[in-house]
C-alpha cells in the first residue's frame, strides 16, 4: 500500500487541488461581483424553477489585478479581453501541469488515465465555451465570456439591461450546448 501512494503522488494530489482552489479564486476574485446567492424573497413576478438568475452592475470599473489597489475606470470591453486572458492562463497552467503528469514515467497508469480525462475535460469546455459565446453574441449582445465548471455555467454579457426573454434565450443557448441545467446557469450583466 505504500508504494500506491508515494511522495509523488501525493505532491501531484496536492498541486492538483491548490491548482483547483486557484482557477476558483482567479475567477472569484477577477468577477466584478461576487455570485449572490438566491435569498428566495418573494416577488410580484412569478418564479420558475430552472429560471436562469442574472445580476445587473452598472458600474464600468474593472477590477485590480496583479495586486495593485489601485483599480482603473475603463471601457467594459477591456473586462471582457482581460477576463478571457485569466481564463486562458489559468486553463494553460492547468494543462502544463496535466501534460507533466502524463509524461511522467514513473506515474501510474491510472494516474495517467486520471490526467488525461481531466485534459479531455478541459477541451470540451473549452469548445463549449466558445460556442456559447458565439451563440450570444449572435443574438444581439456585443460582448460576453461564458466559464464552465464542472456542471455550472456563468456568463457575464455586455448589457444596458436584461430582459427575461433575453436571460432564457442565453440559458437555452448554454443548456443545448452543454450538459449543464438551466437551474445552474448564472448570468450577469456588465455595462
Amino acid at each position: 500500500m505504500s508504494g500506491f501512494f508515494g511522495k509523488k503522488q501525493i505532491l501531484l494530489a496536492v498541486l492538483v487541488v491548490a491548482l483547483g482552489v486557484a482557477v476558483y479564486l482567479n475567477y472569484y476574485f477577477s468577477a466584478q461581483n461576487p455570485p449572490v446567492a438566491n435569498t428566495g424573497t418573494s416577488t410580484s413576478e412569478s418564479k420558475n424553477l430552472g429560471d436562469a438568475q442574472y445580476v445587473n452592475n452598472g458600474s464600468t470599473t474593472i477590477p485590480p489585478s496583479g495586486g495593485d489597489t489601485t483599480g482603473t475606470t475603463g471601457d467594459p470591453n477591456d473586462y471582457f479581453v482581460q477576463a478571457r486572458l485569466n481564463r486562458e492562463t489559468s486553463r494553460e497552467e492547468a494543462l502544463d501541469i496535466l501534460r507533466d503528469m502524463m509524461n511522467d514515467v514513473k506515474a501510474s497508469e491510472e494516474t495517467q488515465q486520471k490526467a488525461l480525462a481531466e485534459a479531455a475535460e478541459i477541451a470540451a469546455a473549452v469548445e463549449q465555451e466558445s460556442k456559447i459565446e458565439s451563440l450570444v453574441k449572435a443574438k444581439g449582445f456585443s460582448d460576453c465570456v461564458a466559464y464552465i465548471a464542472e456542471d455550472a455555467c456563468n456568463i457575464v454579457v455586455r448589457s444596458d439591461g436584461m430582459t427575461p426573454q433575453q436571460a432564457l434565450q442565453i440559458t437555452e443557448i448554454v443548456t443545448a450546448q452543454s450538459k449543464i441545467v438551466a437551474q445552474n446557469v448564472k448570468i450577469v450583466t456588465v455595462n
